[in-house]
């Protein structure tokens, strides 16, 4: 008897659970069909301008890289010697003209179409951009210290090493996924890297001590803060690359003068017999233009992609450099160069696989389906007491 008399207050309740799903309409799984469509077609259309957007800057970096060292080992090839500290005090004055050349020069549409707008000069901007100054200078520093003590092939080595750090420090502050692909990657680099030194490293005659261990560690962490400091002041900024290379170059002018002054450089260039030649002047105006590209393309491809890929691309930079040496230069062909150039191609597939595998997996992550709302428990537990799969109020049996 009591079951039959609170059965009707049961179907009450149903009558009420259906009134409110009926006042506040759930959207079923259908109407879900032309959004997933929509952002599936979205997708295939700005695959390959995504793509594009970071294959080109990478690009840029490796051909303004590789025309710089095929001018530096030009000129070492002819006897021709200018102070570094000064072709940096060069190149940052030539980089501040260009960039106010192109703003006067370049009409409202192209700055924006190609974001190369002017940044107001504020102070914060300048604090922020200061770091990278410095851990840039200290690079430099340890380098030239370094290579007082130890041959260049041992330094090319250890840089490949450092780029183990940057991979993982790039995983630490900025979140950049890391898989066994990646890692093969830079181990094959490493190899490549070492048996292309290996002929050198024999004749290297046992030079590498303590003070030398010292100076290369300083360099290498120098070398992984530096690319990793870059991103970390993009995003404090919110700077483009074009805005990025005029507040490096404004911060890194008075630092580089200082340094050349302390170092005496500035006096010996100055005082250089060979500067008003034709041919000096020359090879200095090249480094200044491509020292501009540089460090505009270092900074769009960082953008554009992470530090461990700006790595990865200063690193197989060494490989159409031995292949250009082999033509331009007459240098020798031997095995563990040939090695090398193949161990190095290689592990630029597997790295572009790996980045490959992982933006495919981040882009699967975003499209998973969406949690189960309030809406959409009520509408599934309306329709399970409809179809009577939910067990019905129990409290019957406890009241009787």
């Amino acid at each position: 008897h009591c079951a039959w008399v609170r059965q009707p207050q049961l179907l009450s309740d149903r009558q009420a659970e259906r009134l409110i799903v009926s006042s506040a309409p759930v959207q079923r799984h259908k109407p879900r069909a032309p959004e997933k469509q929509r952002r599936m077609n979205g997708s295939r259309g700005t695959k390959s301008s995504v793509n594009l957007s970071q294959v080109v800057p990478c690009l840029a970096y490796s051909c303004c890289s590789i025309m710089m060292m095929l001018l530096n080992k030009s000129l070492a090839s002819r006897g021709g010697k200018i102070p570094l500290s000064c072709v940096m005090l060069v190149q940052n004055l030539a980089t501040l003209i260009l960039v106010h050349m192109f703003d006067s020069c370049l009409a409202a549409e192209a700055k924006n179409r190609w974001k190369m707008n002017l940044p107001a000069l504020r102070f914060q901007t300048c604090l922020a951009w200061l770091p990278v100054n410095l851990i840039f200078l200290v690079m430099l520093f340890s380098g030239f210290k370094t290579l007082q003590l130890v041959t260049v092939s041992l330094v090319s080595v250890c840089k490949n090493i450092t780029n183990v750090f940057t991979t993982f420090g790039d995983r630490l502050l900025f979140g950049e996924p890391v898989s066994y692909e990646v890692l093969m990657a830079l181990t094959l680099m490493i190899i490549a890297a070492y048996l292309g030194a290996s002929d050198e490293l024999r004749l290297d005659g046992g030079r590498f001590n303590l003070q030398a261990g010292f100076w290369m560690t300083v360099n290498c962490l120098a070398t992984s803060a530096y690319g990793l400091q870059i991103k970390l002041s993009q995003k404090q900024t919110g700077l483009s690359p074009y805005g990025c290379t005029f507040y490096n170059a404004l911060v890194a002018t008075p630092l580089t003068f200082m340094w050349t002054i302390w170092n005496g450089d500035l006096l010996k260039f100055l005082g250089n017999a060979e500067l008003l030649e034709p041919q000096y002047l020359f090879s200095l105006s090249m480094s200044s233009l491509i020292g501009f590209g540089i460090g505009f393309s270092v900074f769009w491809c960082i953008s554009a992609t992470s530090p461990t890929t700006y790595a990865m691309v200063g690193a197989a930079n060494k490989i159409p450099l031995a292949i250009l040496g082999i033509i331009m230069f007459s240098e020798p062909v031997t095995a563990n160069r040939v090695l090398f150039i193949s161990i190095g191609l290689l592990a630029g597939m597997v790295y572009a696989r790996a980045k490959s595998l992982l933006k495919k997996q981040g882009s699967r992550s975003k499209t998973l389906p969406r949690c189960p709302s309030k809406q959409d428990a009520i509408e599934l537990k309306v329709d399970k007491l409809e179809n009577g799969t939910m067990p019905m109020m129990k409290n019957g049996s406890h009241g009787e």
